[in-house]
């Protein structure tokens, strides 16, 4: 079984869909509605009970990830909450991710490098994807789609 499990939804109403099974979005699509699940261990670390706007979380995880990529350690904060997404390389294969609030939330959990980036690039890669469907004129995520594919072990 996998370690790291990432999904995606939007909010319709009160509850939260899968991004695939949401036939279309009927709010701004400026700003998208919904959360990152990231699960790592079975411990979520991020989950619909931090949704916010999602077409804005996804990008600031990717960015925080890619730094994380280039320098050990990469944060960005959430659009709209005092709320910190952390990922920091803590030993040789291992990224310890972090979301805080700085008071009540704290959770943490450590994924193996290599998984860490496939899963989210292949979810975030179909978020995009989704959204670009569910809001045709919605543009976000141009640069992070590189990323994301870039990502990706060849052939995938």
């Amino acid at each position: 079984m996998s370690r790291v499990q990432v999904r995606t939804f939007v909010r319709s109403g009160e509850e939260f869909l899968p991004v695939g099974e949401a036939l279309r979005y009927e709010g701004d699509c400026y700003y998208v509605a919904g959360a990152v699940s990231l699960i790592i261990d079975e411990s979520e670390v991020l989950g619909t009970d931090l949704w916010d706007d999602v077409n804005w979380l996804w990008p600031l995880v990717v960015q925080a990830l890619d730094e994380c990529r280039r320098t050990g350690l990469g944060r960005r904060g959430f659009p709209d909450q005092p709320i910190s997404f952390k990922a920091e390389l803590v030993w040789a294969g291992n990224v310890l991710v972090t979301v805080s609030d700085g008071e009540g939330i704290n959770r943490s959990a450590v994924a193996p490098v290599d998984e860490l980036y496939q899963v989210v690039a292949r979810e975030g890669l179909n978020f995009f994807n989704e959204l670009q469907r569910l809001c045709p004129a919605n543009e976000d995520g141009l640069e992070e789609r590189e990323l994301l594919a870039s990502w990706l072990a060849p052939g995938e």
